[in-house]
């Protein structure tokens, strides 16, 4: 019986303690709960566990005799389901080289000023995930604009949305801002048809953000590559971090401003759009979070979300866009087709 406290697993005759990692396992908790005390090695290669996934692994190693209580075989269910990639067996020699890249790096000092080393392998390194803290900055007043806890996010954007939807209906649908909304007067269905455009807009601005900015490859140049780590690098390193899940309000504020002003100009009625834009903001932040730390049940929407996002970042790097929502993916032909389960997975 395994010793209490711990999840020990085996793989390749190392051990490892995957408590941790339980509730963030892309495959869910009850396909590792058969593994307990038991191998791994023959799963992950029937179930097809990416190269990056291997590599992960080293992040739970623990010494043989630190599980010396523990009754550890090699009898693996044939029922088991872990499923994080399409690949049939790992490649040693790329686990190798990636273990070689993490070894150039000092994760105990900050990281931003560590990626020379790693840089002319950059897309490899960061797009191997590790579980681990990352640090930024020396300086500890730095460091702590860099974590924002995902309930920030809601208290600082659901008053503007407030406070700017209620103005734009008194102005455009009340009139009691202003006298001189005769001729621009709204319906309250009309104002809402403009929330809802605004909406639609933010999932354009969504996926192009992600895969055309957040995704764009930096090349070989360490300021970009400094930038994109900054960006999304850095969530695609370290992606069970949860106080770096959401966008820092005052960043994601002047970000607003900037692509308001950009676009305001070719728009009816820009502010109730931008009020709809923030709604759809707000929504994709909490939904991305949740697709990363939540448990949403088998046959609903965000369960549909979660194992897509789960397929952009262990699988797919290069697709699977669309975080609440999979329309622009279908579109521009990025779209991943995840396959079915024979069982409900639970997180």
């Amino acid at each position: 019986m395994a010793a209490r406290g711990v999840f020990p697993v085996k793989f390749n005759n190392n051990y490892y303690d995957l408590k941790m990692f339980l509730r963030d396992h892309p495959g869910g908790v009850n396909t590792l709960e058969m593994y307990k005390g038991k191998s791994v090695m023959q799963a992950m290669k029937k179930y097809g566990h990416s190269n990056s996934a291997y590599h992960l692994m080293r992040d739970f190693q623990v010494k043989d005799d630190e599980l010396k209580d523990v009754i550890l075989s090699d009898n693996v269910s044939e029922n088991g389901r872990i499923i994080t990639s399409e690949e049939a067996s790992r490649d040693e020699e790329e686990i190798a080289f990636l273990e070689e890249l993490e070894s150039r790096l000092d994760w105990s000092k900050p990281i931003l000023r560590q990626l020379d080393v790693i840089a002319p392998h950059y897309e490899k390194w960061v797009n191997s995930a590790v579980y681990r803290q990352c640090r930024l900055f020396s300086s500890p007043f730095l460091e702590s604009f860099t974590y924002t806890p995902w309930y920030l996010v809601p208290m600082f954007w659901i008053p503007i949305i407030l406070y700017m939807g209620w103005m734009q209906y008194f102005e455009h649908v009340l009139c009691i801002v202003t006298d001189k909304c005769t001729e621009s007067r709204l319906s309250t269905l009309q104002y809402i048809i403009h929330i809802i455009q605004g909406i639609g807009l933010w999932t354009i601005i969504e996926y192009s953000m992600h895969r055309w900015v957040f995704h764009r490859d930096p090349g070989s140049s360490l300021v970009m590559i400094k930038i994109h780590f900054l960006l999304h690098g850095m969530h695609h390193k370290v992606p069970f971090d949860k106080l770096r899940q959401v966008f820092p309000p005052i960043p994601a504020l002047v970000l607003a401003v900037i692509l308001y002003s950009a676009v305001s100009p070719f728009l009816n009625y820009p502010r109730i759009k931008l009020t709809g834009a923030l709604i759809g903001y707000l929504a994709y932040d909490m939904v991305h979070y949740y697709v990363h730390h939540g448990s949403p049940a088998d046959g609903s929407y965000l369960y549909a979300m979660k194992r897509y996002h789960s397929n952009h970042h262990f699988v797919n790097h290069d697709k699977a866009y669309g975080i609440t929502t999979k329309v622009w993916d279908y579109i521009f032909r990025t779209f991943v087709k995840i396959r079915k389960l024979g069982i409900s997975l639970r997180w």
